[in-house]
């Protein structure tokens, strides 16, 4: 996706604020006077850059030499912008498991931290870049790994409105339609330019009424939710249908377990939708205090308990599962995310309701970087979206 400015010469603003990145060194470290001088050096030397790019795009100048010098220093110094370390964040921890979290930065443009009320949010692991959706908007916008905006598009209207979004292969980019039945799967390039759309076919009479608002993509298949329906759909690449898995009952047959008289929970919802690598599907229910993985062979279990201290769900809202099986949610109500181990054991959670910037305030959409401990969160209050570093070792 870097490859779009020199396709296009849309190069962001560099006159900008940086954002603090985390490195090796420990957590809670804060940033020291040389890397307190980047953030006012840095960004003048990047105007310089961006200046010199501009010049040989819009000029349309042939000198390879020229363009490659340009591009080397604008990114050597996006790298030098980056030395400033974690902060820590609060957290608790079960005995026998040890919890290292670092709070790393916002995503942000050279303006400073981007304002979104609970993006939706998904993380191109083939290419380390994060993607959001920004539901006011309707705007996409892509990330480096280091939190910094690449381009965006969609807020002028050139797009139909989106609920969701998923990362595909190559740069690829899905968006799932608000009206999904005549929009269906909105299909973007790397450079944000549309593809031709995919639409729900071969699916089977009783299910002619499927209405996804959520959306995930893995191997080649969509993985769509009618969350009012209680329904999960499989569907191919082009539409295809392959599977469908109806929880509707099985929900309910939770609710008798915990509320047999149903004095206190009338009715069910589905909150976080999320898949692991090998294609089980996770989901948070927040009426019932509920989580659940429904495995391939359409087993579901549930898990997690009401509450208010640590490990226990209040609100369950966003939910991820990092490449060793550990499940993260979040709850609104508590501000924290909560980290299980694959047999639902709770290992520690971490974050506060606060005005600092490391604070959280109602977390909803989770994502995992899997290959780098990583972890963001999109919030409330247009706070925008949140990348922290998570190690989780048990003893």
């Amino acid at each position: 996706m870097m490859g779009f400015y020199a396709h296009t010469g849309n190069i962001p603003n560099m006159n900008r604020n940086i954002p603090n990145i985390f490195n090796d060194a420990e957590v809670g470290w804060r940033c020291s006077a040389r890397q307190t001088c980047f953030l006012w050096l840095v960004p003048l030397m990047m105007g310089m850059a961006r200046r010199l790019l501009k010049n040989v795009l819009m000029k349309n100048l042939c000198s390879i030499k020229l363009f490659s010098a340009a591009t080397l220093m604008y990114y050597c110094l996006i790298l030098l912008s980056t030395q400033a370390v974690a902060i820590e964040v609060q957290k608790s921890e079960r005995a026998g498991a040890k919890l290292q979290v670092g709070f790393l930065y916002m995503l942000a443009n050279f303006s400073g931290p981007i304002p979104s009320q609970w993006a939706r949010i998904d993380y191109d692991q083939q290419n380390n870049e994060i993607i959001t959706l920004n539901p006011r908007s309707n705007e996409v916008q892509i990330f480096n790994r280091e939190g910094m905006e690449l381009y965006a598009f969609g807020d002028n209207g050139e797009i139909v409105r989106l609920r969701d979004i998923a990362a595909g292969d190559g740069g690829t980019i899905y968006g799932l339609s608000m009206n999904f039945r005549d929009n269906g799967i909105q299909v973007f390039n790397y450079r944000g330019e549309p593809e031709p759309s995919v639409f729900l076919k071969e699916f089977p009479a009783e299910w002619a009424n499927f209405y996804a608002d959520r959306m995930e993509y893995q191997d080649d298949k969509f993985y769509l939710l009618d969350s009012k329906a209680m329904l999960f759909a499989v569907v191919s690449t082009d539409g295809t249908f392959m599977q469908m898995h109806d929880v509707g009952k099985r929900l309910w047959a939770v609710v008798e377990e915990k509320d047999p008289e149903k004095k206190k929970i009338t009715e069910i919802d589905i909150s976080g939708f999320n898949i692991d690598n090998q294609g089980n599907l996770y989901f948070t229910s927040p009426l019932i205090s509920s989580a659940f993985r429904l495995s391939l062979d359409g087993t579901l279990i549930p898990f997690g308990r009401s509450g208010s201290g640590p490990g226990k769900f209040g609100v369950v809202s966003g939910i991820a599962v990092d490449e060793r099986g550990n499940i993260y949610v979040a709850d609104r109500l508590r501000s924290v995310v909560m980290i299980f181990d694959p047999d639902f054991i709770f290992q520690g959670e971490f974050g506060y309701r606060g005005g600092r910037e490391e604070d959280m305030l109602v977390p909803d959409d989770l994502v995992v970087d899997q290959q780098g401990d990583r972890i963001f969160v999109s919030q409330a209050a247009n706070k925008g979206v949140g990348a922290y570093r998570v190690i989780l070792t048990t003893r």
